[in-house]
């Protein structure tokens, strides 16, 4: 879900620069560096980052200055924690920018809107099921990786309705009453795209998920 420089009031952009610089200061503080020096970490990482920027390609267009995709970020977050997700997406961001020669106006915006949110509700949603939820292996699935996936882009979907609506952005009438339609058909391939992802690396590659742990989630199972 993209938003385009010059769509969004000049107020928002500013406050949006503020909350994604203290966001990012966060990140880069709390960030387990350590991680990406251990065998592979760094190739897995970046690797990823390359399949999300394959996977971003995947774009429509239906209104003016906005063009929806799938975000990935739920996997992300679960395979390497909100700091590096949401530090991913703003290589995604500028490596677009860099390639089309774009205005970096709405760059904090985008990084908000497509890493800080889905990023930080599966992480919420991580911290909440692992303290008032059974250690369950399917909860961790379909709870963090498939619904909370879903819901993430759902949630960004909404906030930017909202940041268009008080921005005097170009919507139609019929493009405020489909809105809603077209985010419900992009959240569910998006969870289960996530869904999958996740199901699959923890079968095969569960070293790769740093927040699933077999003596939490498969215990005595």
């Amino acid at each position: 879900m993209t938003i385009s420089s010059g769509i969004l009031a000049g107020v928002w952009i500013d406050l949006s620069w503020y909350l994604f610089a203290l966001l990012t200061v966060l990140a880069l503080i709390r960030a387990p560096w350590f991680r990406l020096v251990e065998s592979d970490s760094s190739n897995i990482y970046f690797a990823s980052i390359v399949i999300l920027l394959v996977l971003w390609q995947i774009r429509a267009s239906i209104i003016p200055g906005q063009e929806f995709h799938f975000l990935g970020v739920g996997a992300a977050t679960l395979m390497f924690g909100w700091e590096f997700a949401f530090l991913a997406v703003q290589i995604l961001l500028v490596t677009g920018i860099v390639l089309s020669g774009s205005s970096w106006d709405s760059f904090a915006m985008n990084s908000l809107l497509l890493g800080a949110i889905p990023a930080g509700l599966t992480h919420v949603s991580l911290r909440l099921s692992q303290r008032f939820l059974p250690h369950n292996f399917f909860i961790y699935i379909f709870l963090n990786a498939f619904i909370i996936s879903g819901l993430g882009i759902m949630l960004t979907g909404t906030v930017l309705y909202y940041l268009l609506m008080h921005s005097h952005a170009p919507l139609s009438q019929q493009m405020q009453s489909d809105y809603l339609i077209v985010l419900l058909m992009t959240a569910i391939p998006e969870g289960t795209i996530n869904g999958m992802t996740i199901t699959s690396l923890i079968v095969y590659k569960p070293q790769w998920v740093t927040t699933f742990r077999d003596n939490i989630y498969l215990s005595k199972k």
